[in-house]
Order: structure tokens, then C-alpha cells, then sequence
């Protein structure tokens, strides 16, 4: 319940700074970017590791949802040319990225924590795994 209520509160942070940060006026939707980059990693990764012991799966599953956090501004920034590093620091400054690649693979990890340990009707899942 307590994984679940910190994952509730990490990814609603993550997602409401992402709509509240994005400025339409200067085509600044870094905050969305991160947050549907961090999506499709967890989509992509998460039927590969669900049978996975707890602690591997963990580990995984929050090195791929960093990655996908910031890998659509690291291609946005090679895709325009600008160096990636300059890139990154204006994606902090105006659109508050720092707040959401925190945030996003925090929720993501309490949500699986959540989802996974603490399934009705079933029995507890690092017995299984194990």
C-alpha cells in the first residue's frame, strides 16, 4: 500500500510538472517528451522482466526508464545539432527536467513494487521467482 500511494505521488509530480512546465509559445514540450520516452522503456522492457527475481528486475527496469526519461531530449538535441550537454541544461532550466528524471524512474520502481508484491488472490511473488 505504501509502494503504491509513493508511486501515485512520484508519478503524478513527474506528470504534473511535464503538462505545467511545457510552454506551447516556444515549442517547449521537453517535460512530455520525457514522460512518453519513459513509457514506451518501461513498455519495452517490462514483459522481458516480469518473471525476473525482484532485485534484478528492479535494477532494470530503473536504468531503462532513466534512459527512456532523457533519451528523447538527447535525440531532439542531435536531431537540431545543438551539443547534447547545452541541450540538457536548457531542458533543466525551463522545463524543469531535473524534477521529472527523478521523479519518473521513482514511480516507476514504487509502481512495480506495488504491482508486483502486492497482487489479491495471489501468492507473494518473490516465493515464485525465487
Amino acid at each position: 500500500m505504501l509502494a503504491g500511494l509513493a508511486a501515485a505521488f512520484s508519478l503524478g509530480l513527474a506528470i504534473y510538472t511535464a503538462i505545467s512546465q511545457f510552454e506551447p509559445t516556444l515549442h517547449l514540450y521537453d517535460g512530455l517528451w520525457m514522460v512518453a520516452g519513459a513509457g514506451i522503456a518501461v513498455a519495452i522492457v517490462a514483459p522481458m522482466i516480469w518473471r525476473w527475481p525482484r532485485e534484478r528486475a528492479l535494477a532494470v527496469l530503473a536504468a531503462a526508464t532513466t534512459a527512456g526519461t532523457w533519451a528523447p531530449l538527447v535525440l531532439l538535441a542531435i536531431r537540431a545539432g545543438l551539443p547534447i550537454r547545452l541541450r540538457l541544461r536548457g531542458a533543466v532550466f525551463w522545463s524543469s527536467a531535473d524534477v521529472i528524471g527523478v521523479a519518473l524512474p521513482i514511480g516507476v520502481v514504487f509502481a512495480w513494487l506495488a504491482l508486483r508484491e502486492h497482487r489479491p488472490g495471489a501468492a507473494n511473488v518473490t516465493a515464485i521467482d525465487a
